[in-house]
């Protein structure tokens, strides 16, 4: 062999022995990508037990004794959850019987997913109130409503490193499933919606208003209390109770304006547009001054009178078409868990006008 071939073959030698050192992985290293990857893949697959490592949260679901139920309903929130999902590993390092896979993980952006989850559980949260019958919130209406989103909408996903640390016992590479893992792994889902100031005061405010103005007159009469002003035998004071929350139904509304935080305070400033339930009164006093100056005012008596002002008054409500804007300042408070509205009277009777001063004279 001449001395050209020779240094020829020394350095194809060289270049096939970086090519092996720096480009293969170890048997030790194989295995431990391949535990990690193992473990990865389990993502996609929707393992029922790995499913529930990663979506089991006291915040969101708290398991009865009835899980087996709910494990199909686990398996598909997985499936959706993670159907974008895919994964790359990269450099491996091991000390011992410790190991570090550095990973490239596409997972789902999970912050918009977990701001609907929010503003759609305080929705239903809302709406219990008025219907009070209904069956209260449990982990399975949860998943319902995680599942509903995860079908309904299309949530960006987004690539991200993450460092997964292994531990080796009895010869087998084992994945340690720290919190930070799990978070990175759900897109950081579960820390979100535990985060007090997910949602903004004007957040918070819009997603009240915005249920309420969804409501009908009979879930506004139970939200509002008033089926405890008639009895179930009073024909005329539940129908002028309907004739009430229909207009409140019909004319709300509003439009947030701006907001200012300081802390744990809040204010949102917003004009609400309501009832004008003091030109209802105006036109039933109007009305009734009319008719007692007529001669069956004076025939009808008191039981006559009496008669024509609830005959007057439900004309008077049912026939508005009076609304009235008013701009308020809405205070908040954030108690830890996320913003709460502090009810005060101008905010009550910006949004429900002066009802209290006509359902006054029914009695």
């Amino acid at each position: 062999m001449t001395i050209q071939k020779r240094k020829l073959f020394l350095c194809v030698c060289c270049l096939l022995a970086i090519f092996f050192v720096s480009g293969c992985d170890s048997r030790e290293e194989k295995q431990v990508r391949n535990a990690v990857e193992k473990e990865l893949r389990l993502l996609k697959t929707a393992d029922n037990n790995i499913a529930a490592q990663y979506i089991q949260s006291e915040d969101l679901i708290q398991l009865s004794p009835n899980a087996e139920i709910l494990s199909e309903d686990i398996t598909h929130i997985f499936q959706l959850f993670y159907k974008n999902f895919s994964y790359e590993t990269n450099k491996i390092s091991i000390k011992k019987n410790r190991a570090v896979v550095h990973t490239n993980l596409k997972i789902l952006d999970s912050q918009k997913l977990a701001k609907d989850f929010v503003c759609l559980s305080l929705k239903k949260s809302i709406e219990q109130e008025a219907m009070p019958s209904e069956v209260q919130p449990s982990s399975i209406a949860s998943y319902e409503l995680l599942r509903k989103l995860l079908e309904s909408e299309t949530y960006k996903t987004k690539t991200v490193s993450a460092d997964i640390s292994l531990k080796k016992e009895k010869e087998q590479w084992t994945v340690l499933h720290t919190s930070e893992l799990d978070d990175i792994l759900t897109g950081h889902f579960f820390s979100y919606i535990t985060d007090p100031e997910l949602l903004s005061p004007s957040e918070i405010v819009k997603t009240h208003f915005k249920t309420i103005k969804g409501f009908d007159s009979e879930q506004l009469k139970l939200y509002l209390s008033l089926d405890s002003l008639a009895d179930a035998g009073d024909s005329y004071g539940n129908t002028l109770i309907h004739a009430v929350t229909g207009q409140i139904s019909r004319s709300f509304d509003f439009k947030i304006k701006e907001e200012t935080i300081d802390n744990t305070s809040a204010i949102v400033q917003a004009s609400i547009t309501s009832v004008d339930f003091q030109s209802i009164f105006q036109n039933y006093q109007e009305e009734l001054a009319k008719w007692l100056k007529t001669s069956e005012a004076l025939a009808g008596g008191i039981e006559g009178r009496r008669q024509k002002e609830h005959e007057l008054l439900l004309s008077a409500v049912e026939k508005n078409k009076a609304f009235l804007s008013r701009d308020v300042k809405i205070p908040l408070i954030n108690d830890g868990v996320n913003w709460k509205i502090q009810m005060t009277p101008e905010l009550s009777q910006a949004i429900f006008g002066d009802m209290q001063d006509t359902l006054d004279t029914i009695t």
